[in-house]
């Protein structure tokens, strides 16, 4: 079995895929309606959906829920490109957690449109 897919509720679909598209270079693959569903991949075989809940399914979004349940996580593989995105995020206007050192890693932490938390970091074995 493979894991096919990724799918971030979010109530502001178009939002959040655009973030992820401007910020971490993320290419868009498929878009269906205004705010449905985007399909999204990073060339390397990631595939990440983003589409508002499902409600019938027990859906919701971490904007409704008041509260972050899981976050996404990305590797560069230099150091300093954390750096470069990090301040493009604190540009961007985004709530960030400056880069550290962290559990073997040096990461940010930030938190999209769509209350999503992304971590973003660099681990020199990786």
């Amino acid at each position: 079995m493979r894991l096919n897919h990724i799918d971030l509720h979010s109530p502001v679909v178009a939002e959040t895929a655009s973030f992820l598209i401007d910020h971490f270079g993320l290419t868009l693959v498929e878009k269906r309606g205004k705010d449905a569903f985007y399909r999204l991949t990073d060339g390397s075989g990631l595939v990440l959906v983003v589409s508002p809940p499902i409600t019938a399914l027990g859906g919701v979004d971490q904007v409704s829920l008041g509260a972050q349940t899981y976050h996404i996580g990305f590797l560069l593989p230099v150091r300093a490109e954390v750096d470069d995105v990090y301040q493009r995020a604190r540009q961007a206007g985004v709530q960030v957690i400056p880069p550290a050192d962290r559990h073997g890693a040096y990461v940010f932490y930030a938190t999209i449109p769509g209350n999503i938390l992304v971590e973003v970091g660099h681990r020199p074995d990786v």
